[in-house]
């Protein structure tokens, strides 16, 4: 799949069914992005979001699509959506929050 809402639905319809007990999500996100893109988007998203302060946050990317977020955020809202940009960029596969609060 090209995004992770997409990994998200597909483990919710499944659940939904009757009879379904338990489910595992192997479902693989596909980087289609270089991480040069995807840091600028993620970077770009966490601009405009209101809560976060962006100069605080650093944004790694490896080539797997991999992102690490580092760095200082206000409180609980500001790290999650510092997650949510990083979650809404396409070719992210995997996000390592780091952030501290405080």
């Amino acid at each position: 799949m090209d995004w992770y809402y997409q990994k998200q639905n597909a483990e919710a319809d499944v659940r939904k069914l009757s009879g379904v007990r338990g489910v595992t999500n192997s479902i693989e996100i596909e980087p289609r992005v270089q991480p040069g893109d995807v840091k600028r988007k993620i970077e770009d998203a966490l601009r405009r979001h209101a809560e976060v302060e962006a100069a605080t946050v650093r944004v790694v990317v490896r080539d797997s699509g991999m992102v690490v977020l580092e760095g200082k955020v206000g409180g609980w809202a500001e790290r999650t959506a510092a997650e949510n940009a990083v979650w809404s960029a396409a070719g992210v596969r995997s996000v390592e929050d780091k952030l501290s609060i405080g």
